[in-house]
């Protein structure tokens, strides 16, 4: 999970933002209650939350559909899963929550950033079924050779393949359809599709501060509920769809704090 790779920079006189060390990964790290992150990342985070609240929102919102969507699959009987552009692991990790169901299932999790790796493969030494490997989403073949993960595809049993926030991050000139299509052919039938992403066609309110979001998206490529759609190709739709992250299997919780949410959510399964 990766905005995780977005830049956190904004204008002001008080340069919170402008620091070099501030991690964009640990910026969101910060977001979603994670303790990865240092001083430089902390001011960055706090700023961001002020100036532009519902940004803040809409992270808080992706990490909460992310473990609803695990949580659902487990009790669908899928106990394995790749989750692509994993980020930072803050508790409760998609390991911790598919194998505290099916302790014999198996995690892979994968992300380009060797910081992200190193804190994963340390969080996890030791448990039996999860696993790290580098791999990034632009090259999905690439991806799919590594051995931990062609392990569960040629399992034959479903595989959920989680993309969680990250595919806001690929330019459309990287086409994000191609890489969507590759992971989907690979998967066995019965797997699951999992995706998160920033909306374009939900505007934000008033109280967020225009240049902050503007600069937070520098790296982001938000779209419409229909291009969302479209990365999940002939899957079926679990109901309701893909809708507001927040209103996807919602929690009383759920639906109150995601409310200003801009974020797209949906899964669907490989008939």
């Amino acid at each position: 999970m990766t905005i995780e790779n977005a830049t956190p920079q904004t204008a002001g006189d008080s340069g919170l933002l402008e620091r070099p060390d501030a991690h964009p990964a640990r910026v969101y790290d910060y977001f979603i209650g994670g303790e990865n992150g240092f001083a430089a990342d902390r001011a960055a985070g706090a700023w961001i939350g002020f100036q532009a609240p519902d940004l803040l929102a809409t992270m808080q919102a992706n990490r909460a559909f992310l473990s609803r969507a695990v949580r659902w699959l487990a009790a669908q009987g899928v106990d394995q899963f790749i989750d692509i552009g994993s980020g930072f692991p803050v508790s409760p990790n998609t390991h911790e929550i598919a194998l505290s169901a099916a302790p014999s299932g198996s995690v892979v999790y994968c992300d380009v950033d060797p910081e992200v790796g190193q804190r994963t493969q340390a969080l996890i030494s030791g448990q039996p079924g999860a696993s790290f490997v580098p791999g990034d989403i632009c090259r999905p073949e690439e991806l799919l050779a590594q051995p931990a993960v062609r392990d569960l595809i040629r399992s034959g049993r479903p595989v959920a393949c989680v993309l969680a926030a990250v595919l806001h991050f690929v330019p459309e000139g990287a086409d994000p359809a191609r890489i969507t299509a590759v992971l989907r052919d690979a998967l066995p039938p019965g797997s699951y599709l999992v995706v998160s992403h920033i909306a374009g066609d939900i505007p934000w309110g008033d109280r967020n501060d225009e240049e902050t979001l503007k600069r937070a998206f520098e790296d982001m490529y938000p779209r419409t509920r229909e291009q969302v759609t479209e990365f999940f190709g002939d899957f079926e739709l679990v109901a309701p769809g893909v809708v507001r992250a927040a209103q996807w299997h919602p929690t009383e919780e759920s639906a109150i704090e995601g409310s200003r949410s801009a974020l797209y959510g949906g899964v669907a399964r490989k008939i």
